[in-house]
This record gives C-alpha cells, structure tokens and sequence, in this order.
C-alpha cells in the first residue's frame, strides 16, 4: 500500500509538472504572438513617421531653393486647400447629416467645416501628433533607462543585458527620428512663412516700381 501511495504521488506530481509546462508554453506563445504584433504595430508607426522625415527634408531644400516661385508655393497650398475642403464636403454629403443641416438651418456647421478642413489646421494637427510623439519616446526612453540602470546592480543573465541594450537603441533611434522631424516640421512654418511674406514684398515692389515708371514717362 505504501509503494501504491508513493507510485500515485509520484504520477501526481508529473502530471502537476506537465501541465505546468504546458500552461508556460502556452503562454510564451501568446507573449510571442503578441510581441509580434507589437513589433508589426510599430514598425508600422515608424516607417510612416521616417517617410514623413524624409518629406519634410525634400520640402525644407524646396523652400530653400530661389528657382521656385512664391506664386507656385501660393497655387500649391491653395491646391492643397480645395482637396481637403473636397473632402470635408465628401464627408457632410456621404455621411447624410448634409440634409439634416440645411433642414435645422445650422450653416455654423459649414463655418466650423472651412476652419477645420484647410491645409493649416492639417498641418497644425500633424505638428500636435509629432510632439505627442517626441514626447511618449522621451518618457519610454526614461524608463529603459531605469530599467538598465537597475539591472545592473542585480545579478542578471547577458540575454537580459543584451535586450537592455537593444532596447535602449531603439528608444534612442525613436527620440531622434520624432524630435527632428517635430523640429523640421516648425522650421518648415517658418521658412515658408518668410517665403511668402518675402514673395508680397516683390510684388508690391513691383507694382510700386511700375508705377513711378509711368508717372515718370507721363
């Protein structure tokens, strides 16, 4: 009786070890699955946010370049101006709230529309996103940094250490990309701001050139 007691302990505790090690199979997949679609997420992000660097480098050397007129810089924003108006309208006329507006006589809606959908509002928006985002990386940069700093006071294994550092290399890599497209994206505002104010001051020159022309002939 005794070794049957010992014999059915004995498969107790195996049967208590597999399912234990199933259980943390199980959930190492599920940590992996959603690693991965973590990692996919952000690739995502920061793909999209490099493709945005990459545009405002190729705008910032376009402003800087005096072969391109104010005027061109003027038809383009306004381009820009009537497909984000289009859409908005799109949007009312799809969405059926086009015939709930005329019929309670709300045109504010249409007022709210034009300041909302414009090329400066879009590009305001794009800045608050950018500066969310430079300052989220800032935070996960802080608390790797912890992490690290923590780790190495305590008796940890070289894998841990090693994705310490993988993990402090992408938080860098993150700070770096969102902080110097946020900043590229306010020394755009400010260039083209000057370019256009630049462009006025031709015209004006101009016409006041023209001007004391021909009284000068009359």
């Amino acid at each position: 009786s005794l070794l049957q007691e010992i014999k059915q302990q004995t498969e107790i505790t195996e049967g208590s070890r597999r399912q234990v090690e199933e259980n943390q199979e199980t959930i190492t997949i599920r940590r992996e699955s959603e690693d991965k679609q973590k990692t996919d997420k952000m690739t995502i992000l920061w793909t999209s946010v490099y493709g945005v660097l990459v545009v405002e480098i190729v705008l910032l050397v376009a402003l800087l370049m005096s072969c391109i007129s104010t005027q061109l810089w003027c038809t383009i924003v306004a381009t820009i101006n009537t497909q984000i108006e289009g859409v908005g309208q799109k949007i009312l006329q799809y969405s059926g709230t086009k015939a709930a507006i005329e019929a309670l006589n709300a045109n504010w809606v249409y007022e709210w529309r034009q300041k909302m959908f414009n090329a400066y509002s879009a590009f305001w928006s794009l800045v608050a996103f950018l500066a969310f985002l430079f300052l989220n990386c800032l935070r996960q940069l802080w608390m790797v940094y912890i992490i690290r700093t923590e780790h190495k006071y305590q008796d940890v294994d070289e894998m841990a250490k090693m994705v310490d550092n993988a993990d402090m290399f992408r938080a860098q890599r993150n700070v770096y990309i969102s902080g110097l497209a946020f900043a590229l994206a306010l020394v755009i505002k400010r260039v083209f701001t000057l370019v256009i104010t630049l462009g006025r001051v031709r015209d004006e020159r101009d016409k006041y050139k023209k001007f004391f022309v021909e009284q000068k002939d009359s």
